[in-house]
């Protein structure tokens, strides 16, 4: 797509700024900042729990964390691609990225897909307040820095989802009833205090099938239907056949 000469300038300086934009992609919020880098205007969530700070969006408490807390974003999603640096202290505590989900009460509790963090918790699918484990492998097992800065990248396109964190493919689904839009929140989970750092948050409405270095047709060969059992390689068997 061509730019103008105003909108590579304007790119360039948000660039600089430190803010985070929701991509050109088609989509109706294409073009709009997501995070500004600056403060957490278009996002909402309980006083005393989050902030920025050298431009990431912080949640802490030095207090034990009675229920789960989340900041939501006001944009929209529905197919898109996500790009979030996350740093959890300590790395043995548990955080979270929703997305195409939406708020179930006025405490700002959320329903819908979960990217987990955390030991333990790292590259697993979730659905919060739903269906709970949607995909528990421990594929990001070896690819995680704990206690350090992990890529993590949500892929969502109509009912196929893929993650990736550092470069490894950790998620892979295909959930024909899931949510196909909704809104992406970050969390703070319940339990002893604990800090969760998000930066670096970049948002693309309607992209291309890329992942963890693969196109379309080689992530579509590892998704798994949910509900159904893993497809077997050629010619293994099942014990007993």
């Amino acid at each position: 797509m061509r730019r103008t000469g105003a909108a590579v300038l304007s790119a360039i300086l948000a660039a600089a700024a430190g803010w985070c934009l929701a991509d050109e992609g088609g989509g109706p919020d294409a073009g709009i900042v997501f995070f500004n880098g600056e403060d957490l205007s278009g996002w909402s969530g309980n006083e005393g729990f989050w902030s920025v700070e050298d431009g990431a969006i912080v949640g802490s408490s030095e207090r034990p964390v009675a229920k789960n807390e989340f900041i939501w974003s006001e944009v929209p999603v529905a197919d898109f691609h996500l790009v979030v640096d996350v740093k959890l202290t300590p790395d043995k505590r548990n955080a979270g990225i929703q997305f195409r989900s939406r708020k179930v009460d006025d405490h700002g509790q959320a329903h819908g897909y979960q990217a987990d963090v955390g030991a333990g918790f790292w590259g697993k699918l979730y659905h919060e307040h739903g269906r709970g484990k949607l995909d528990w492998d421990d594929r990001a097992a070896g690819a995680v820095k704990p206690g350090g800065w992990n890529r993590y990248e949500i892929l969502a396109v109509g009912d196929r989802i893929w993650t990736a964190i550092n470069g490894t493919l950790c998620v892979a689904i295909r959930d024909p009833g899931g949510e196909r839009s909704g809104q992406i929140a970050l969390q703070i989970h319940s339990g002893p205090p604990q800090t969760v750092r998000y930066r670096g948050l970049r948002l693309t409405h309607d992209p291309p099938v890329e992942l963890a270095g693969m196109g379309e047709a080689e992530l579509d060969a590892k998704l798994t239907v949910l509900g159904e059992p893993p497809a077997r390689p050629k010619g293994q068997t099942k014990a007993g056949d």
